[in-house]
């Protein structure tokens, strides 16, 4: 009923199935174009999704020609990713990697249905997603190959993501769609407010405050509908639309009880 015939989900090569040596950014790139350019047949429309830093990987490849009918950057990390309120939390974990890594080596030493155990149990207390298929994924993403990839890329990828390049995002302005979250700590509303400030015409939305950057462990239907609804309708936001001021913001923050620390530079 969307228009939208096939879909795919590319995971970052390394993480899952876990592979013995670290890909690195510009890996992960061109594993996400050979893929666009085996799989798909040449004329075939292409719409894009990516989270995080896949909205980073995403303006990658728009860079290097690939050319989507529409893009949506869903909680788009892609500017000054070591100067972001949660790189200092990243760029802890990275100092204890070897730790970190072992504990995940010892851990697989376990019995299977103990480590899954371990898992639900984590899911059911601390996620409203504690469905199998999310189980899975954090179970093949803790294997000591999987986790060394994950931290490797993390690494990677402060080194790269400096200031974006608003020439490149104005070019294919009409191929986007940024989808911002209220109290997202890793792609703030500041750093929104400095894409409008260079691109005057981008098209934006706001995530429901309910909404956080780690929507998969609870709001994943809400995105997903909402996803949709940004690469199929023309119109489904009003740039003429002015960001919540840092009180609204505050305010929205304490009605989810949530813990919100951000500056007031507008």
């Amino acid at each position: 009923s969307s228009g939208i015939n096939a879909e795919y989900g590319i995971s970052h090569v390394g993480h899952s199935p876990a592979q013995p040596r670290i890909f690195s950014v510009r890996d992960q790139i061109e594993s996400k174009m050979a893929f666009i350019k085996e799989q798909l047949e040449p004329g075939t429309k292409l719409y894009l999704v990516g989270h995080s830093f896949g909205a980073y990987l995403i303006l990658q490849m728009l860079e290097k020609g690939v050319e989507p009918e529409k893009s949506v950057l869903l909680f788009p990390m892609f500017d000054r990713m070591s100067e972001m309120p949660k790189a200092a939390n990243l760029q802890r974990m990275l100092h204890y990697q070897c730790f970190i890594t072992g504990i995940a080596w010892l851990t697989s030493l376990l019995p299977y249905a103990l480590r899954r155990k371990m898992i639900q149990f984590y899911l059911q207390r601390f996620s409203k997603n504690s469905q199998d298929h999310m189980a899975y994924t954090i179970f093949e993403l803790i294997a000591p190959d999987s986790l060394n990839n994950v931290l490797g890329l993390a690494q990677n990828e402060l080194a790269l993501v400096k200031e974006p390049d608003f020439k490149l995002i104005e070019k294919n302005q009409e191929r986007l769609v940024f989808y911002y979250g209220m109290f997202d700590m890793w792609a703030p509303l500041d750093c929104l407010r400095k894409l409008r400030k260079n691109v005057p015409g981008v098209k934006f939305h706001i995530a429901d405050s309910d909404v956080s950057h780690t929507f998969m462990f609870g709001s994943c239907r809400k995105v997903a509908v909402k996803t949709v609804q940004l690469l199929t309708d023309d119109h489904p936001y009003d740039m003429t639309n002015l960001l919540p001021t840092m009180e609204e913001v505050r305010a929205a923050a304490a009605e989810q009880d949530y813990d919100f620390c951000e500056d007031d530079s507008d």
